[in-house]
């Protein structure tokens, strides 16, 4: 529970058996390209991936998994994907520190990237990697070794980019012939069952859409628009997809809802009016391009290629209308311009106690000319939900709020810190610590010596030392004495990583804190590494959480006498 502040079998014991100096809490990590088809022949399959890396673990003592992470249907030239970034926030809390996968291309093909995890990151982190058809391991890897995995890296990167060039020529034909390339097709259409490439009216939404120009065309904002959607209790886009069976995950938050944004989106997109328009952004790993956006005048066009929803006369209208507003709107931001430039330091942080969505930074203009920031829920400024109140929080007293709740933390951390230097001092705590180590250590060995004898009980069946009926019973009493160890010796470990992590004044609580000891205001690097998120519950009222556990509570019985 994060601390909250708030601001207001057979017997072979003489066998001999080397000890393990450590075991690795290893992350399994899977990825393909596209989603998978499950298609068993398949070498690089998911599950075929999974089948062997567990099997690889499995048959390493010096390893034990601690999780599986999937990264299905994600591209490999860059990190952006949500099991890697899981993977990597356990390896972070200390949970993992051993990384295996099939081959270095299920890491990634962007040769630069790739390399500084390789190089920088996982090094850094304390992580031995592992890929396993490459032969290569961090642990033992040298020099020689070295140049392999960099040319490696080279050859996937130049792979992905070859794929990429081809992949995008075609992809440019098709836009250029006029067949819907997307993903998924625009709110109010769906793809033809008879051919991919084209759209086709969608009964259930289409109305909707339409409904939505009319509207617009009328005058109406595209807040007002939202509203009256979710009090008519219409899905949202995400929403309807996600009954549909098109989405795996339901939305929740703003996502769950209509929104200003989404109306916009919808009101700009030419294909309501039967014209085929794609290309209105680029990402080219082939040139080494980043995402980007492409002005108007270089979309790919070609009309009348599906039935529209809206007529033409409609869309222009609407189209002068958003045309007059975004005028305005630039005219305004013109004249209040914020010279200062000034970051927003918690962005992404803060979340509305009601609607759980985060809240948006908003900039406020006196009649002076003035600026100023606060932080606002957009749900309930918009209206676009009945249950969510009215809540801000001033970015001024958030800067002193969450600086003086640093320094709180830092004063602890100081005092825990005298703590937990004079327990380590005590003969009692030093005894009770290598007594652990002991149980581990011992655990550790006995868990290796089952292990190795049930390893070896098949080479017997098949030599006929076992009946099948022996070896049967063999292997389910070594499974269950495995499954007895394995679950003690977690927990002994449990016990050891108190000692090692938590009583001892490099606790990463401490560590975290007083790296920012002499800091006089909050950074972007501060705010993200310390805080989880900060609920705001009414007007200028907030809750901090942090980023790591309550280490203070797991400490304070130490500072009050109690006994391990």
């Amino acid at each position: 529970m994060a601390r909250k502040s708030r601001a207001s079998a057979i017997a072979a014991d003489t066998m001999p058996v080397q000890q393990l100096e450590k075991v690795y809490s290893t992350g399994i990590y899977v990825r393909l390209s596209v989603e998978d088809n499950n298609r068993k022949e398949d070498g690089d399959s998911i599950e075929m991936q999974k089948y062997m890396l567990q099997k690889y673990v499995n048959g390493q003592p010096d390893m034990r998994i601690y999780s599986l992470y999937c990264d299905n249907g994600r591209t490999g030239t860059n990190f952006e994907r949500p099991e890697f970034e899981r993977l990597m926030e356990d390896v972070r809390a200390g949970k993992v520190d051993c990384i295996v996968v099939k081959d270095l291309s299920r890491l990634g093909r962007n040769y630069i990237e790739t390399g500084h995890y390789m190089e920088k990151i996982f090094p850094f982190l304390g992580v031995r990697f592992i890929a396993v058809n490459d032969d290569y391991d961090s642990l033992t890897g040298q020099n020689g070794n070295d140049l392999i995995v960099s040319l490696k890296n080279l050859i996937n990167d130049i792979y992905a980019k070859d794929i990429s060039k081809k992949s995008g020529s075609a992809l440019a034909v098709k836009q250029r012939n006029g067949e819907f390339i997307g993903a998924f097709p625009p709110y109010g259409y769906l793809k033809d069952k008879d051919d991919n490439h084209r759209l086709v009216p969608d009964p259930d939404t289409a109305h909707i859409a339409r409904q939505i120009f009319l509207w617009k065309a009328e005058g109406i904002g595209i807040n007002t628009i939202a509203r009256r959607l979710n009090e008519k209790g219409i899905s949202s886009p995400a929403k309807y997809r996600y009954l549909s069976g098109i989405f795996k995950k339901e939305p929740t938050g703003s996502g769950a809802i209509w929104q200003g944004q989404a109306i916009k989106l919808i009101t700009s997109n030419l294909m309501y009016a039967g014209h085929m328009a794609q290309g209105k952004s680029r990402r080219s790993l082939y040139d080494g391009l980043p995402t980007t956006m492409i002005p108007h005048s270089d979309w790919v066009v070609v009309r009348d290629t599906h039935e529209p929803i809206i007529d033409e006369d409609t869309f222009s209208k609407v189209q002068k209308i958003k045309e007059e507003q975004n005028r305005l709107r630039v005219s305004l931001n013109g004249k209040y311009a914020d010279i200062s430039n000034k970051e927003n330091v918690f962005r992404g942080l803060l979340y509305c106690d009601d609607c759980k969505t985060k809240m948006v930074r908003y900039k406020g203009v006196s009649k002076a000319g003035s600026v100023s920031y606060s932080f606002i829920c957009r749900v309930y400024a918009q209206n676009l939900s009945l249950t969510c109140t009215n809540k801000s929080v001033r970015e001024k007293l958030l800067f002193e709020w969450v600086h003086s709740a640093i320094q709180k933390q830092i004063d602890l951390t100081v005092d825990m810190e005298k703590v937990l230097e004079r327990l380590n001092r005590q003969n009692s705590f030093q005894t009770a610590k290598k007594e652990i180590e002991g149980r581990i250590a011992a655990a550790r060995q006995k868990l290796k010596r089952i292990s190795t004898l049930k390893g070896s009980l098949f080479e017997s069946y098949t030599d006929h030392l076992l009946s099948e009926d022996e070896y049967l019973y063999s292997k389910k009493s070594y499974d269950e004495d495995i499954q007895r160890l394995q679950t003690k010796l977690d927990a002994l470990e449990r016990e050891g990583m108190r000692y090692e992590k938590t009583l001892t004044p490099q606790n990463e609580w401490i560590q975290a804190f007083q790296k920012y000891e002499d800091k006089t205001s909050i950074t972007r690097e501060m705010a993200l590494e310390l805080i989880q998120c900060i609920w705001v519950s009414d007007y200028n009222s907030i809750e901090i959480v942090w980023n790591y556990r309550d280490e203070y509570k797991k400490i304070l019985p130490y500072k009050e006498g109690a006994c391990l």
